[in-house]
């Protein structure tokens, strides 16, 4: 159920929804970098607001976003602290 709410958006106050959802589906994005280490990165929404008599240049409310990005990292043992380069050997 939409809840109303308000919020400053481009320096003025707005009157604006806040609108319930259902995640259907959240992939991670993954990148492999030069030094061997994998990067996942997941965009993670927590709130969903639409603002009122707010349109975007073709028309579409404006709606605002809250949320977070989930980082998860697969580090080669020789980018580690305590590692010497070329080897497994902890120090």
């Amino acid at each position: 159920m939409d809840r109303p709410t308000k919020l400053t958006y481009q320096g003025r106050e707005i009157d604006a929804v806040e609108v319930d959802f259902k995640v259907l589906k959240e992939d991670w994005n993954e990148y492999d970098l030069a030094d061997g280490t994998r990067v996942k990165v997941k965009y993670v929404a927590s709130n969903m607001v639409r603002l009122i008599n707010e349109y975007d240049n073709d028309g579409d409310p404006i709606y605002l976003v809250k949320s977070s990005n989930v980082l998860a990292l697969s580090v080669p043992e020789n980018l580690k602290r305590g590692q010497k380069k070329g080897t497994n050997e902890i120090h």
